[in-house]
């Protein structure tokens, strides 16, 4: 088990014990291993934790705290880690085999990137949902919308000098604000165009959570954080609002316009009537 890959896995797991098993297979399927998987019970509950406890493998550690938030989780593990590149792996999803050994070889072959991630697969229980084809790049990719993934690997030295996730980020986001810190550092992010990442998609997400509930607040606190950059981008970020919002009109307009639209719309017309009557 002895390995000389340079990496170690990070998993956050709050409550996540019936998907654990799974994530952790998929690290120990990589065709490159890596030195040290460290899992990060952030307060689980009990039954997280009884599953945590019928673990065993020489290259895992577990660590406790209290619960935290995931920045907090994954900036302890990633502290303790004694390797140059870090791979990121949430509980409740899962990498292909190949993953690591193409993302070493990326990282090794260019020191000016920083991170490495994939396409995806957004799945709930076993069907495809949709592929998601990040696009990474510099951090003009990264102002207007994340062009990354949370599952990625990325150098141990790019979050020493940004100094971590951001651990005030507790509603959601903290990855694209860590891509943005990093890639304002002339870093860039390369994206391997194979699906090598499982996303799991829960009824209740911290991600759902946080666009429904936390979007505009989350993107203010980026704009306010890294004003610097939206500042000396601010023609093209102006440019990239412009046209997401023409996009998003449009979108909408084609619904509206759809039969879809119009026939729930007429279905849906004598109740409205009634409701008027009824409680006019």
């Amino acid at each position: 088990m002895n390995t000389k890959s340079n990496v170690t896995v990070v998993i956050p797991c709050y409550n996540d014990g019936k998907y654990i098993a799974e994530a952790l297979q998929s690290i120990y399927n990589q065709t490159l291993l890596p030195e040290k998987i460290i899992i990060v019970d952030d307060g689980s509950g009990m039954e997280t934790q009884k599953m945590l406890a019928k673990i065993n493998h020489p290259l895992l550690q577990i660590i406790r705290q209290e619960n935290q938030g995931v920045s907090v989780a994954r900036n302890s593990a990633i502290a303790i880690a004694q390797t140059d590149f870090i791979v990121n792996l949430d509980a409740d999803d899962y990498y292909e085999s190949t993953f690591i050994e193409k993302a070493v070889a990326i990282l090794d072959g260019d020191s000016k990137i920083g991170m490495v991630s994939s396409f995806c697969r957004a799945f709930i229980n076993s069907k495809t949902l949709e592929i998601i084809k990040p696009l990474g790049g510099t951090v003009t990719d990264f102002i207007v919308v994340n062009n990354g993934r949370a599952s990625a690997m990325f150098r141990k030295s790019c979050w020493e000098k940004v100094g971590g996730f951001d651990e005030k980020m507790i509603s959601g986001y903290e990855d694209w604000e860590f891509w943005i810190a990093v890639t304002k550092n002339s870093w860039s992010m390369s994206i391997i165009p194979e699906v090598l990442s499982h996303y799991r998609i829960k009824k209740s997400s911290r991600d759902r959570t946080a666009i429904i509930n936390h979007d505009f607040e989350l993107r203010n606190y980026i704009f306010n954080k890294h004003r610097d950059v939206y500042i000396s981008n601010f023609e093209f970020y102006c440019g990239e609002l412009l046209r997401q919002n023409s996009l998003l009109r449009i979108s909408l307009k084609n619904a509206k316009e759809s039969k879809e639209y119009v026939l729930g719309k007429k279905l849906l017309a004598p109740i409205r009537f009634f409701k008027k009557i009824v409680f006019k």
